[in-house]
């Protein structure tokens, strides 16, 4: 599998330990970080490649998230935000799942506690970072501008368009980690 990790970023200061949390062959992944600046902030780390745009109609990442997948013609996305790190178990549990259109996993909140299961996959059920999609799935889907749960929508329009999916009952993304 190739996977192409989307982070939109109002936090660079997290930049460097996500990087670090990246236990991917680099072969394997591209990662695409977006700032919502107008300019590129120091330290950037050397194994993603960055934009900055600002949009005023936009909230929570979302046109930065849309500009990435503009980039991107192959392989399978994963959403990492910028106060999250990705989990060390995440890669091997979906490496071998090229064919897989949509995987979702569990998510769980810093104290070890499930937050959202994964497996319905609907607005309010689902995260920006609990589900992997292929990027034939997405097509021409995009992030709606203007809604805090615009993962949701996202998400399940993509869900809608798989035809193969896969739900793994294991904690592979936590919410926040580092706020």
């Amino acid at each position: 599998m190739f996977l192409n990790i989307i982070t939109p970023c109002s936090r660079p200061e997290n930049l460097e330990i996500i990087s670090k949390s990246i236990n991917i062959p680099r072969d394997q992944y591209r990662w695409i970080v977006v700032f919502d600046l107008l300019d590129k902030p120091e330290n950037v780390p050397d194994n993603c490649e960055w934009y900055a745009i600002k949009d005023a109609n936009s909230m929570s990442g979302n046109a930065q998230r849309n500009f990435a997948l503009n980039l991107v013609t192959h392989g399978h996305i994963y959403f990492n935000d910028d106060d999250t790190i990705m989990q060390p178990n995440l890669w091997d549990q979906i490496k071998d799942e090229d064919d897989m259109d949509f995987i979702s996993f569990k998510q769980a909140n810093k104290d070890g506690s499930v937050r959202l299961e994964g497996l319905n996959v609907s607005v309010g059920t689902i995260d920006s970072h609990n589900f992997v999609t292929s990027v034939k799935c997405v097509g021409d889907t995009r992030w709606i501008l203007n809604k805090y749960d615009a993962d949701g929508f996202f998400a399940r329009e993509c869900f809608e368009k798989a035809k193969t999916t896969l739900y793994i009952s294991k904690i592979l993304s936590v919410y926040n980690t580092l706020r």
